[in-house]
């Protein structure tokens, strides 16, 4: 095989990179009246077939920033076209650099209104306008885009496959509890902890004072993420469902997840779970195993894939 000079080779990684940057930008009208705006990157010079949406976690950082999801589970559908919606109130002037900006200079907008429902309701407002584009369509979803993935999974049958990463457990409260017990002394751990849940009844119910910021996000947001049932959310999935947990995850109720998934029956939802890898999947020597979920989400698509074929004859 001909070697490719190496200029050539940095040139190709340029390129690749400008046209990244300059993925088509669209806008839509959400049914609330707010603009939508999301990306349609092309993965080859003819229109593709399948469509492959990644979902972000929590970060404020505009989705179009954020480089190592699209270059990393990118790659597990290297042919499909890939969809990115921005969360509402952000643009990509946001974490421009590729990281999460502090809570201070992070847009009110985005603060006050996101929230997981919200998103849920524009990825599907999208995916409508796209869907007779495409044969088949896959979700891709880590932390809280784990959770939104759930959430579409549960209400869109027109999606062919979806892959929910480090979501946690049935409840994002256990999730938050377990934070706090890690992170704070002894002796402060049941104040903290009883101090959280006042503050999560209040969310819970709607009274938290209007404006009012939290680690970043709104009284919308909270309200949503205390209130959803993720375990219910996989039970009820339309869809074939991947669900993966990295079980070292500290920033998620790890032990919590597991009997999750022993209390789920649904032929459509599969499982893997990764001992010793962490929410970035490093395992305890800093090793990345990135590689290692990327192939096992490639085996499991295609073999359900075979299924679905087998199924239809």
């Amino acid at each position: 095989m001909k070697k490719i000079p190496i200029y050539l080779i940095f040139f190709l990684i340029s390129i690749s990179q400008q046209a990244m940057a300059e993925s088509p930008r669209y806008h839509l009208r959400g049914d609330d009246g707010k603009d939508i705006i999301y990306y349609l990157i092309p993965r080859g010079n003819t229109p593709s077939k399948d469509l492959l949406v990644l979902i972000q976690g929590s970060d404020c950082k505009s989705v179009i920033n954020n480089q190592s999801m699209i270059e990393n589970f990118g790659s597990a559908f290297p042919e499909n076209d890939i969809l990115l919606v921005e969360k509402s109130g952000l643009d990509s002037s946001i974490g421009k650099k590729g990281t999460e900006i502090e809570h201070s200079a992070c847009p009110q907008a985005y603060m006050q209104n996101d929230s997981p429902s919200k998103r849920v309701k524009d990825y599907l407002t999208v995916l409508n306008q796209l869907k007779n584009k495409y044969h088949h369509i896959v979700l891709l979803g880590g932390s809280e885009g784990a959770i939104v993935t759930n959430m579409i999974a549960s209400k869109a049958d027109f999606i062919t496959a979806a892959i929910s990463i480090n979501g946690g457990g049935r409840f994002f409260i256990d999730d938050i509890i377990h934070s706090i017990k890690r992170g704070s002394p002894a002796e402060m751990s049941d104040k903290d902890v009883n101090s959280f849940k006042v503050f999560a009844e209040e969310a819970k119910k709607r009274r938290l004072p209007a404006g009012m910021t939290v680690s970043g996000h709104g009284a919308n947001w909270w309200y949503d993420s205390l209130s959803i049932d993720n375990q219910k959310m996989i039970q009820s999935s339309k869809i074939r469902l991947l669900v993966i947990q990295c079980m070292s995850d500290n920033n998620v109720d790890a032990a919590g997840a597991r009997k999750m998934i022993a209390a789920i029956n649904n032929p459509m939802v599969s499982f893997k779970t990764y001992e010793g890898l962490d929410h970035f999947f490093k395992d305890s020597d800093g090793n990345y195993h990135a590689a290692t979920i990327i192939k096992d989400i490639k085996n499991w698509y295609q073999s359900q894939i075979k299924i679905t074929a087998a199924n239809s004859h």
